[in-house]
């Protein structure tokens, strides 16, 4: 598979990806492989994953992604834009997908209602290896899940909400 090549452009942000002075690596305890857990990160993130590679097939999904979204096994090779339900839907992923190749390193962020009741809060990021873009990840949260846990920080403050989350911890 070719994957396109990320345009240099020089570093603005420290959040420039393609210019990124340090790797995972340099970020990640000596003796410690993130590699051989990441399989186990992404399914229990807590949080909808969904990997694509470069022309939008859909590689992998979490459990979350199952149990909350649209995803099947069926789904897996194939173009995500099959599964999308609003007709506008493909001309946005297909723009989004130009700017990450035009060089956008930073995520897209979006709000969605793809199925007519429940909203989600969409990251699109590229996923970036060697210059080159290697897919896409699709983080995704549940709108109101985000809201209720908002809500209930701003009623009781962050003692209480730290107590009522975590319980009575002796």
């Amino acid at each position: 598979m070719i994957r396109p090549i990320v345009p240099g452009v020089a570093k603005k942000q420290s959040h420039d990806r393609r210019n990124c002075e340090t790797r995972a690596s340099d970020r990640t305890l000596d003796g410690w492989n993130l590699s051989l857990l990441s399989d186990e990160i992404l399914e229990w993130a807590g949080v909808g994953v969904t990997i694509l590679d470069p022309a939008g097939n859909v590689l992998y999904y979490n459990r979350w992604a199952e149990e909350n979204l649209d995803r099947e096994p069926e789904y897996l090779g194939h173009d995500v834009r099959g599964r999308h339900r609003r007709p506008i839907t493909n001309p946005r992923f297909d723009a989004m997908l130009a700017l990450f190749g035009k060089g956008r390193t930073e995520p897209v962020r979006y709000v969605a209602r793809p199925y007519g009741k429940t909203t989600i809060l969409v990251t699109v990021s590229p996923i970036i290896d060697a210059g080159r873009i290697a897919g896409y990840s699709q983080i995704v949260l549940l709108k109101d899940e985000v809201q209720e846990l908002c809500r209930r920080f701003d009623e009781s403050g962050r003692k209480s909400f730290e107590q009522e989350m975590l319980g009575h911890v002796t």
